[in-house]
């Protein structure tokens, strides 16, 4: 009797804003596992806060895994809060710091609810401001509820969604690349 033998899983660590993102993350893994990526997304919720902030939890968090081995480190936050500015970072502050503790910044713009009315067929070229990204996507999608869950995006949306929108969104298409929808 031959061994099958069974590729190793690519662990990649992410760290997002909270539950709405995790369950993108938990979307984007049985998705995944649907196309047979050998891939596991671990996602750590950082319960909101400054970009500051939320860097050093999600390198704190990351520490306490390191055994694993994290082929990628991703920081998974929305460009909106750099206008609530709560500890005075920028994106770019955000992405130097970043940079020095081995993290991917993939940005939302401006939040979960713009990303999500892109992966809207014929929404995707959209940006709206924070202020009304919510009400545009509750427009086109009346029953979403905030936080979602993964099972409620994947009755909802695609892979097919998520390449459509990602050739206009460089952050979505960043995610996706690092994940290995995307060669």
């Amino acid at each position: 009797m031959t061994k099958k033998i069974i590729p190793q899983r690519k662990w990649i660590y992410c760290a997002v804003e909270g539950e709405g993102e995790q369950a993108f993350i938990k979307f984007l893994q049985q998705i995944a596992t649907q196309k047979g990526l050998h891939v596991h997304l671990d996602c750590v919720p950082l319960n909101g806060g400054g970009y500051k902030s939320m860097l050093a939890k999600a390198n704190l968090y990351r520490s306490r895994k390191e055994r694993f081995k994290a082929k990628a480190s991703i920081l998974f936050v929305d460009t909106d809060r750099a206008e609530k500015n709560d500890d005075g970072w920028t994106l770019e502050k955000l992405h130097a710091e970043a940079t020095k503790k081995k993290f991917t910044v993939c940005l939302q713009n401006p939040n979960q609810e713009g990303l999500l009315l892109r992966l809207i067929p014929g929404k995707e070229r959209l940006q709206p401001h924070a202020t009304t990204a919510h009400k545009l996507l509750q427009k086109e999608w009346p029953d979403y509820q905030k936080p979602t869950d993964a099972h409620t995006l994947k009755a909802k949306f695609s892979l097919e969604d998520l390449l459509r929108a990602a050739r206009v969104d460089e952050e979505l298409s960043r995610l996706l690349t690092i994940i290995g929808f995307i060669k």
